[in-house]
């Protein structure tokens, strides 16, 4: 996966993963309790920032990556935008159903924008994390968590499986291309309805005969795997701390003057 293959390449590969964590976490955090505009578009431009400049992230990527919670982010705050009022001045645009008017205010698009811009901070601090740091760090931080071991199993389990239903749907569409399967539109809605009607089987028979192999090499519950090094710098944790530290003052005014 395009994330997997970013994170493994990025320069802040070899930070702490703890460090990043608690990082990112840190200003979602602040992102979402300050409920700004600023605030939110600073959380972003400074995760994306460390992302490309400090990760090296190519800039397609992360543009990329950024389009696809697009959708469900206009998607989820458009119905916020939408409100009902007894006053028609009140609204922008309007349409009278009964005794009460239904339609787009200037305070529901205002609402609705401030969610928008807080969800694409979000989604920045939890990109840079992804991004700088391969899922095998994130598990290993996980089962070093107070969290049960089984959580971390099945975590990479899932995660693994993942790959095996993309890789499963990934050769199933290249058979039905090779056959001429979506030559037309007719034809690719028939492809498209069998390779969702097949794609589960073959991928739980595939993940059937993994589970088998995993058995019949002692598998007991728990993946062995090992972990890498990674650099622990005093100061790496100073500016990482100082950073949070001003972006919560920064977003703590910016709450104040209601920016």
């Amino acid at each position: 996966m395009i994330i997997e293959k970013t994170a493994y390449m990025s320069k802040l590969r070899n930070a702490d993963p703890l460090l990043k964590t608690l990082f990112a976490l840190a200003f979602m955090i602040i992102c979402v309790a300050a409920d700004s505009f600023a605030a939110s578009f600073a959380a972003t431009a400074v995760m994306l920032s460390l992302v490309i400049f400090a990760g090296g992230a190519p800039v397609k990527t992360v543009v990329k990556l950024m389009k696809i919670p697009m959708f469900f982010i206009i998607a989820g705050t458009v119905a916020i935008a939408f409100t009902a009022s007894d006053i028609p001045s009140d609204m922008l645009i309007c349409a009278r159903i009964g005794a009460r008017f239904y339609g787009i205010g200037k305070a529901g698009l205002i609402m609705a924008a401030r969610a928008a811009a807080k969800c694409f901070g979000a989604v920045s601090c939890m990109y840079f994390l992804s991004l700088t740091t391969p899922m095998n760090d994130l598990l290993t931080l996980l089962r070093k968590s107070p969290l049960p071991a089984f959580f971390a199993e099945i975590t990479e389990l899932v995660y693994r499986y993942i790959f095996v239903l993309f890789e499963t749907a990934r050769k199933m569409r290249t058979a039905q291309d090779a056959r001429l399967g979506y030559s037309s539109l007719k034809t690719s809605y028939k492809s498209t309805g069998a390779l969702a009607a097949n794609l589960f089987i073959n991928a739980f028979e595939r993940a059937d005969r993994a589970y088998t192999a995993m058995e019949a090499r002692g598998y007991e519950g728990a993946v062995a795997v090992l972990s890498d090094e990674h650099e622990k710098k005093p100061y790496q944790y100073v500016l990482a701390a100082l950073a949070a530290v001003i972006y919560a003052a920064f977003a703590f005014l910016c709450r104040r003057w209601g920016i």
